[in-house]
């Protein structure tokens, strides 16, 4: 039986498709990843005498002492996490930093400080303050965000009037 040029070129398509495919799956799950060499992993190994149980201070993960990012734009749980911690410094370094984004427009920011007002957040607990924040945030045009300020404004309302 002769293989035409045609069916040779079919093969050389679907063996070249199949590589990619993979290839791909291999890099998705790291194979092909910069993994160091036994060489550089027992530069970096503890000494015998270090106990592995209990982490040390210095290698102990910590938290910036504010709410942006390198980027400038901090995710919302990194809002809620500096907002709500018990950490002071970093909820005034957050509260300013919403205060900045709120003057220059962001209406995403005015409904954080209006929550930061609601729950006492970096900030004494001031429910008109908080309604006022609410109000600006409503005017936003991103539905989300305004419809996020309503629901907090609602519910603000809701409570202002239970004894």
């Amino acid at each position: 039986m002769r293989i035409t040029r045609f069916w040779i070129i079919q093969i050389l398509i679907i063996a070249s498709l199949f590589s990619i495919l993979i290839g791909s799956y291999l890099f998705s799950f790291g194979w092909f990843a910069n993994k160091p060499t036994l060489e550089q992993q027992a530069e970096f190994s503890p000494p015998a005498s270090v106990a592995l149980t209990e982490p040390t201070p210095a290698l102990a993960p910590t938290r910036s002492a504010t709410c942006s990012t390198a980027e400038g734009i901090p995710s919302l749980s990194d809002i809620e996490d500096s907002l709500g911690s018990h950490d002071t410094e970093r909820q005034a370094s957050c509260f300013s930093f919403l205060q900045a984004e709120s003057m220059a427009g962001d209406k995403g920011a005015e409904l954080w400080l209006g929550r930061a007002y609601h729950n006492g957040w970096g900030v004494a607990k001031n429910l008109a303050e908080a309604a006022n924040h609410y109000q600006q945030a409503a005017t936003a045009d991103d539905a989300a965000t305004r419809d996020s300020a309503r629901q907090w404004l609602l519910q603000l309302q809701q409570e202002q009037r239970q004894p």
